[in-house]
């Protein structure tokens, strides 16, 4: 007989979950055990990025952060989360509001605006896409000034000048950056110039 395999959610629920309902946490009174369910699996969706001793230092984190006079209601998904994000960074690539946004007619016009790289940054930063009016213009600004490096690199090579090792280590990232996020664009034909 073939053992199952534990899946991202289950290895979650072993390490971090029940552990800590075994330790009394529970959700208040009024939360039915379908909706209990689910916010569960929400949390061990959101944190399977983590390693097994990230979740191990999380599950020892958490037991003292419980809500309600008791201190064993589960804690809000924003405090739970925040902490995780203490002991291991959560891989902005596994957001799917960034996925999302690239796929999106956004992605398109970060493609056609040339913002491409200071958008992903932007992300990289906040975690959030670049929607305020300040936001843009701090991508806006990040994208120009990426774009000039760029013109002036290529513009020492096309005169055959050598570049000092962390030009060239920033040019190879930069065309690395805009490979690996056209990716996430992917085929955008469908966009137009005016969703710039």
């Amino acid at each position: 007989m073939e053992e199952a395999t534990e899946t991202k959610r289950d290895r979650v629920r072993r390490l971090l979950i029940d552990p800590l309902k075994a330790d009394g946490f529970r959700f208040a009174r009024g939360v039915t055990a379908e909706d209990a369910k689910t916010r569960l699996d929400r949390l061990a969706d959101d944190l399977a990025y983590l390693k097994d001793d990230g979740l191990d230092a999380l599950r020892v984190s958490l037991r003292t952060k419980g809500e309600g006079a008791a201190r064993c209601f589960w804690p809000a998904p924003a405090t739970v989360l925040g902490l995780a994000e203490s002991f291991q960074r959560r891989p902005l690539d596994e957001l799917p509001a960034l996925l999302r946004w690239f796929a999106s007619a956004a992605g398109g016009a970060a493609v056609l605006g040339d913002r491409l790289v200071a958008e992903y940054w932007f992300w990289t930063m906040h975690k959030r896409p670049p929607v305020k009016p300040m936001d843009k213009k701090v991508v806006a600004d990040k994208a120009e000034e990426w774009r000039r490096r760029v013109e002036l690199a290529k513009d020492r090579i096309a005169r055959g000048h050598t570049m000092p090792d962390d030009e060239a280590q920033w040019l190879q990232w930069y065309q690395g950056k805009v490979t690996y996020v056209e990716g996430l664009v992917g085929d955008r034909s469908d966009v137009s110039e005016d969703a710039a």
